[in-house]
């Protein structure tokens, strides 16, 4: 790759360019060093209750589940809490944007770990939204019920203020115990974004937006976090 270039190419670009990838790769090695470290992260706290959770999957929607069988066969399970509280008109569009990338995604992840998102939102209103959006892969729980969101720290003062987190938790024999989550809220998964990863790639870069660009608004989200002071 080091003799690459492509055509028309002047100097100028190809010695800017070479010089920025000797930063890319450093950013990769970086990640990988981070991820590295965090595999070797000594086990977290054990998990503070079975929670019960409802489905939110077309089909079973309203049916109890549990945390520990949201594992299925697997030791690890992933699990995203997004933005939809039970009293919002639509959910937080920068969790769309995101949980329209884990759908398609499941199918690869699901191979190695458990891959569940939830929400505060009942599981009928998840449901339409899943249906709304064309969501048909990725397992949908509602924690409308449950004391989860309070207990590790997916929302604020009430069951609509809610926060978006990114769990990890890992299963060792019959006990279940936290491994990890994303504790910086700016950018908090942005690594697995495809929007903003991608538009980084171009030369205009990301919109100067706080949230991509959606077909719909979220009211309850530009009232209660967007426009505060």
């Amino acid at each position: 790759m080091s003799e690459l270039r492509y055509p028309n190419e002047s100097k100028e670009y190809r010695n800017a360019r070479d010089s920025l990838l000797k930063e890319e790769q450093e950013l990769v090695d970086k990640v990988k060093s981070v991820a590295e470290r965090r595999r070797s992260l000594p086990p977290g706290g054990q998990l503070k209750e079975d929670y019960v959770f409802e489905w939110a999957n077309d089909g079973k929607v309203g049916k109890s589940v549990r945390f520990s069988e949201l594992f299925g066969d697997k030791n690890t399970l992933l699990l995203y809490s997004w933005m939809y509280g039970p009293n919002w008109d639509h959910p937080c569009p920068s969790c769309t944007s995101l949980m329209d990338g884990f759908d398609r995604t499941w199918y690869s992840v699901s191979k190695d770990a458990a891959f569940v998102a939830i929400a505060k939102a009942s599981a009928d209103q998840i449901n339409a939204w899943a249906k709304h959006r064309g969501w048909s892969k990725i397992s949908l729980v509602s924690g409308y019920d449950s004391p989860f969101q309070a207990d590790y720290k997916c929302q604020g003062e009430s069951d609509d203020m809610q926060w978006p987190v990114m769990h990890v938790f890992r299963r060792r024999g019959e006990k279940i115990f936290h491994f990890w989550a994303t504790e910086v809220l700016a950018n908090h998964v942005d690594t697995v974004w495809p929007y903003w990863n991608l538009m980084d790639f171009t030369p205009e870069g990301r919109p100067d937006i706080p949230t991509p660009p959606q077909n719909f608004r979220s009211e309850f989200l530009e009232r209660n976090y967007l426009n505060k002071e």
